[in-house]
């Protein structure tokens, strides 16, 4: 193991904790590491604190608005940053006049006029990181690991270029260090069962699947010659051997979208099975969308929703939020 992801999982695995404030900081940072190039030429890379304290939200807020999971073992005081988010649940609710939960990932806080709630939210979880979180981390048993430089007047958090694409590199095998531990802590909080799934804010209960023959009609569109062909091989696809596949798994969705369903072979897809997939699968799929988009009449929902897809950027958010 790396030297430098040895210092990253001794901080994650040996920590002291009385809350998950640690867990939400490390998946951020290594969520945002994802995201940088590896072509990157800068030696000095930044990342903001604005940017982390909303991945720390869309966190709390799938594990909350779902399962509304406890996050301290003191249930007179509970983390300042989840109270914050529950206040931002409230206001949500009371937007869509329901309390059916929504994953983070699909709100446009701006449609529901809600985009001064949400950014006062991200304001106070900013104070947090800063105050008792993003120095903390660096510590343990009394040293202090030199993983980043920090300016918490500025808000910026500084990593060695060389630094961040190794936690690129080892983005999923720091995943699972940060929800293995994170599992532990709120197994000591909660008397909940299945808590490994409800970090991850998935849960198969009551969950049905559909027939998904009425996306045929879109996906043809982009076969002008009639010609199904593969997503994955490229080939032409026999009526009898047809299937249509979630690129990300639905055992990840548990929902069916245009944007992320594709031709492909039978036993291609039971190959797949609920793996996720390759970035450049995702590349493809991106592009995909966009050509799709360009041959679907305009002013209908699918049109609006797979519009929507592309403008929030939806399967590079899907695809690295489910890699953590």
């Amino acid at each position: 193991m790396n030297d430098y992801i040895k210092q990253w999982h001794n901080l994650i695995l040996n920590c002291s904790f009385d809350n998950t404030y640690k867990m939400v900081w490390s998946k951020a940072l290594v969520e945002l590491s994802v995201n940088v190039s590896d072509e990157v030429d800068k030696d000095i890379i930044i990342f903001d604190f604005d940017d982390i304290a909303k991945l720390c939200l869309k966190y709390y807020w799938n594990q909350t608005i779902y399962f509304d999971l406890i996050q301290s073992p003191n249930l007179k005081k509970p983390p300042e940053i989840l109270n914050h988010i529950k206040s931002l649940i409230t206001h949500f609710f009371d937007a869509k006049n329901s309390v059916h939960p929504v994953r983070f990932e699909k709100i446009d806080f701006n449609r529901l006029q809600l985009i001064d709630k949400y950014e006062e939210t991200v304001k106070r979880i900013i104070t947090t990181l800063k105050k008792d979180v993003c120095w903390r981390f660096k510590i343990l048993n009394s040293n202090t690991y030199d993983i980043y430089e920090l300016d918490r007047k500025k808000g910026k958090v500084y990593f060695k270029r060389q630094d961040v694409l190794t936690l690129k590199q080892n983005s999923d095998l720091l995943f699972t260090f940060i929800n293995y531990r994170w599992t532990q802590m709120l197994e000591g909080f909660n008397y909940s069962p299945r808590i490994s799934r409800k970090v991850r804010a998935i849960d198969e209960n009551n969950i049905k699947r559909v027939s998904l023959k009425k996306f045929h009609k879109y996906l043809d569109l982009m076969f002008e010659d009639s010609k199904r062909k593969c997503f994955y091989c490229g080939e032409e696809i026999e009526d009898s051997n047809l299937s249509v596949d979630h690129v990300i798994p639905w055992s990840y969705m548990f929902s069916d979208d245009l944007w992320n369903l594709v031709y492909c072979h039978k036993e291609e897809n039971s190959e797949k099975s609920n793996r996720l997939p390759f970035e450049e699968d995702i590349i493809r799929l991106e592009n995909r969308n966009i050509a799709l988009l360009e041959r679907m009449e305009n002013a209908t929902k699918e049109y609006d929703q797979l519009q929507m897809a592309l403008e929030k950027n939806y399967v590079k958010q899907f695809w690295i939020s489910f890699k953590g």
